[in-house]
């Protein structure tokens, strides 16, 4: 079974809207990603997991630290990516599950938008946030870090 499948049955566990990328970082060409150079050279492929966020949901219940909804994304990413790590250390690889950081700075872009934008799903917008074609900016993102041999998805 390929990778890919492997994840999306992980994923499937915890949530049915989602999105799910890989990508091979060492060879992007993006001149944010070279800033974490040393972290590629240990970990070249990423596996990006997005948590769509109901769409009745507003932006200010959003950002508020008392979000349930918001609150739920980050346990269903973190139990997300975990299980994924997991599997891959398995199997005898290295692998790194990402923490969910702090909102950013508008502008700013943090490295689970980056590595989303980089395996297309979806695309960067001047504030800095990932924005998709099919729910806009209402996405959790989390990314997962190895030096497994995945295929991207395309």
């Amino acid at each position: 079974m390929e990778f890919e499948d492997k994840a999306r049955k992980i994923v499937e566990k915890e949530c049915d809207d989602y999105f799910l990328g890989i990508v091979d970082l060492s060879l992007a060409k993006n001149a944010v990603i070279g800033q974490f150079k040393s972290l590629i050279l240990e970990y070249p492929r990423a596996i990006s997991i997005g948590v769509t966020i109901p769409y009745k949901i507003t932006y200010e219940m959003l950002m508020s630290k008392a979000s349930s909804i918001y609150k739920e994304t980050n346990c269903q990413l973190k139990s997300i990516t975990n299980h994924i790590t997991s599997s891959l250390e398995k199997e005898g690889y290295k692998a790194l599950s990402l923490p969910k950081g702090v909102i950013n700075d508008e502008g700013s872009v943090s490295l689970h938008e980056l590595v989303a934008d980089l395996a297309n799903l979806g695309h960067i917008e001047k504030n800095g946030m990932l924005v998709t074609r099919e729910v806009g900016s209402a996405v959790n993102w989390g990314t997962v870090l190895t030096d497994a041999p995945i295929k991207e998805t395309k």
